[in-house]
């Protein structure tokens, strides 16, 4: 059972190595300019491989498009920065490669950021869109298990008992029409 309450305002997730955000929180329409944003990148890459086979030239990025488990590890990564560059407002933490200055809230640097260091971005998705931030808000641990049973023991389903019918059917009944 879900309620529908979310936070409505703006909350700090803690990703780790001194990392934290501030993100709107994560609803449809979140998750859909995510979904938009991975499919525009997907599609980029589809026509820069469609381009290059076309003129013989060979590119390992694009032609990584053709591998379904790569394909899919591109859309995860594609919709992971797009949660990013549409749920993170601001982050402390996040530093220039070069200088001691914080890095800008941008598109190319939440991608950095994601691409070169995966338990944040790992932290990141688990916090910001996963089951726990759910199961968290209400305070519900003890979900039950297919069987019926519940985390505490309690049998919650029953086996249906198999219902006996008398009534027989012919090859003749069955062939009848109204």
């Amino acid at each position: 059972m879900l309620r529908l309450k979310i936070n409505k305002e703006p909350y700090w997730l803690e990703l780790g190595y001194g990392v934290k955000v501030k993100v709107k929180p994560c609803t449809s329409a979140v998750f859909y300019e995510a979904k938009a944003y991975m499919n525009s990148k997907l599609a980029e890459l589809a026509k820069v491989y469609q381009t290059n086979k076309a003129a013989g030239i060979t590119n390992d990025t694009a032609a990584d498009i053709e591998n379904p488990v790569k394909r899919e590890a591109m859309a995860d990564k594609f919709l992971l920065i797009g949660l990013g560059i549409a749920g993170i407002l601001e982050w402390n933490g996040v530093m220039e490669a070069d200088v001691d200055k914080a890095a800008p809230l941008t598109e190319s640097k939440i991608d950095e950021l994601f691409s070169n260091f995966w338990a944040v971005a790992e932290n990141f998705r688990h916090q910001y869109c996963g089951l726990q931030e759910i199961l968290a808000a209400e305070k519900n641990v003890s979900t039950p298990v297919p069987n019926g049973t519940l985390e505490t023991g309690e049998v919650t389903v029953t086996v249906a008992e198999k219902i006996k019918t008398s009534a027989r059917f012919t090859s003749a009944d069955t062939q009848k029409q109204p």
